[in-house]
């Protein structure tokens, strides 16, 4: 019995959050000329995010999709003779809107979530989340701003839609790793 496109893109999101995580662990007691240990408890956090924050990214560039269409569907030819089948056309105003809004809207929801998430897996109260969010709400947007609109890029107009996820979470590790090193 295959999964639903949600659950696995939760899985393999989670998947690459841990792994993206033990690397990063792995990168800090190198840098800190420490043994590695396993930390546990950083491991399940960042496992339990991506378990928490994946479904609702998957909603969200659904709803983009059917908001914003990538692809217009081809006009079927007028004659018979025509051989050539006529292939979907991108959509570039939809797809700029829908990069501007992934970037804009998206970007920021998800680093508030990130940051919240985290700081409630820690145990922190809410005022100590709030002023997390404030102060690293813009340093976190930014660095994103240097992967995540290649990869927006990159989904809306290369990638089909199923397979979207897959991609934002390969290039997840790599974020994954970052954000690790910065939560440290």
């Amino acid at each position: 019995m295959a999964l639903p496109p949600i659950a696995k893109a939760t899985l393999q999101a989670a998947l690459i959050s841990a792994g993206s995580n033990v690397v990063a662990q792995g990168i800090s007691s190198y840098r800190d000329e420490n043994p590695f240990e396993l930390n546990s408890q950083t491991l399940f956090q960042f496992t339990t995010s991506a378990l928490i924050l994946s479904p609702l990214t998957f909603l969200w560039l659904e709803v983009l999709e059917s908001r914003f269409p990538g692809f217009d569907t081809p006009a079927k030819p007028k004659t018979k003779t025509k051989i050539e089948e006529a292939k979907p056309k991108l959509n570039v105003k939809n797809t700029v809107a829908k990069i501007i809004v992934d970037q804009v809207v998206g970007g920021a929801w998800n680093t508030v979530a990130f940051i919240a998430t985290m700081g409630l897996l820690q145990g922190q109260d809410y005022e100590l989340i709030k002023g997390q969010v404030q102060d690293d709400f813009w340093p976190l947007m930014l660095a994103g701003l240097k992967l995540w609109p290649f990869v927006s890029i990159l989904n809306f107009t290369v990638v089909p839609a199923d397979k979207r996820p897959l991609v934002g979470n390969l290039f997840g590790v790599v974020w994954g790793i970052y954000l690790s090193l910065v939560a440290a």
